[in-house]
């Protein structure tokens, strides 16, 4: 072998491979560094639309309960419905057990809240939660055509009551009574299709869903429809999430009713009353006289504050879902809501350093309160 072919066979040297290596090094810290930089952008601009999302969907899951607020309840405002105490009985898989008045505390987080166990039929009603989040009540129905009392013609039994006009009443739909004692009842249509439902002006009823003597009082019937509502709204602080109850406990696929995630992400909702004034709507928080325990007294004063609430003001504070890097944000900016309102009416909230938070807030006329006047 001649001295040029050694020489083409040659290899690098220890200081050639140990040049390319730091040139290597340098070249991986630089690209790592780019990287870093972009997943910090892109961990950010993810983030923030998971919040803008959230906080969007939460938001308009609230306004449209809350636009149908009142249906169905609010043709019975001038004939003791508005406002009454109900009772209800609901079959659920442990058996017939009466849900209103609630004969238990509530499940978190609504147990903490000052939620009263007895629930009136006022379309929107709200638990102030102080420096916590709120807690929204939500009653009405869907009744298809029905929108008037219906006259009772005859003696209710535990198991039927005969009207005069049985127009729009459908199987499956749930019946309001005015009692005569003051308070409601709520009975269901029986859905066996082994009997009849609607014979003539004969409503044959569900036993287990109505109490004993429920209908036997009844003054009028008011039609809410297959699905009422009966629901709370409010913040699961544990899981940062819209949550909401159904008071009935009406099972769900056979399972029993339980709180029901709506929205992640949302760590704080604050709500105010508009109420009806000479000069027009003015905003008041849900204290003093329009506490959710001052309004839920059987008392003239407590009707009296009722009829006055015709809108509601709500905010909601959305949070992202990952936390920022120190370097590349921290928020110690407080957030106050309701800026535009007087002091009085704001809410001031300290968010988490390194979190993105977006506000909503939007004012919702409680539109079937607006014309229970005509009824």
């Amino acid at each position: 072998m001649n001295s040029k072919t050694a020489t083409r066979q040659r290899g690098f040297s220890l200081i050639e491979l140990m040049v390319g290596m730091l040139v290597s090094m340098l070249c991986l810290l630089a690209i790592m560094a780019a990287f870093a930089v972009y997943e910090g952008k892109k961990r950010t601009t993810t983030s923030g639309n998971d919040a803008q999302q959230n906080g969007s969907y939460a938001l308009y899951t609230l306004e449209r309960q809350l636009r149908t607020a009142g249906s169905s309840i609010v043709q019975g405002y001038n004939y003791g419905l508005w406002g009454c105490p109900v009772t209800a009985y609901t079959t659920t898989p442990a058996g017939k057990v009466q849900t209103l008045p609630a004969q238990s505390a509530l499940p978190s987080p609504f147990t903490s809240s000052g939620w009263p166990l007895t629930t009136r039929l006022v379309p929107v009603l709200i638990a102030s939660g102080g420096s916590n989040p709120d807690v929204i009540g939500v009653v009405g129905g869907n009744s298809a055509l029905q929108v008037f009392k219906i006259a009772i013609a005859g003696t209710p039994t535990t198991s039927s009551v005969a009207v005069g006009n049985s127009l729009g009443i459908m199987t499956g739909d749930y019946l309001l009574g005015t009692l005569s004692d003051g308070t409601c009842a709520l009975a269901h249509l029986t859905s066996s299709s082994t009997a009849t439902q609607v014979s003539g002006t004969t409503l044959t009823l569900d036993a287990d869903n109505s109490p004993a003597t429920g209908l036997q009082k009844a003054t009028y019937l008011f039609d809410a429809g297959a699905a009422p509502m009966f629901t709370l709204f409010g913040i699961d602080a544990s899981t940062n999430s819209l949550v909401s109850y159904d008071l009935l406990q009406r099972p769900v696929n056979g399972q029993a009713a339980a709180v029901t995630p709506i929205a992640d992400g949302i760590v704080l909702m604050k709500a105010l009353y508009g109420i009806q004034t000479s000069t027009g709507i003015s905003w008041v928080q849900p204290t003093g006289t329009y506490s959710i325990d001052t309004l839920t007294a059987s008392s003239s004063a407590a009707s009296s504050a009722m009829g006055k609430i015709k809108a509601i003001r709500i905010a909601i504070v959305a949070q992202s879902r990952l936390p920022e890097r120190s370097s590349d944000y921290t928020n110690n900016n407080p957030i106050v809501l309701f800026q535009d309102l007087d002091s009085t009416l704001q809410y001031t909230f300290t968010p988490n350093t390194q979190y993105r938070y977006q506000v909503y807030d939007t004012t919702i006329p409680v539109r079937n309160a607006l014309v229970s006047t005509h009824y």
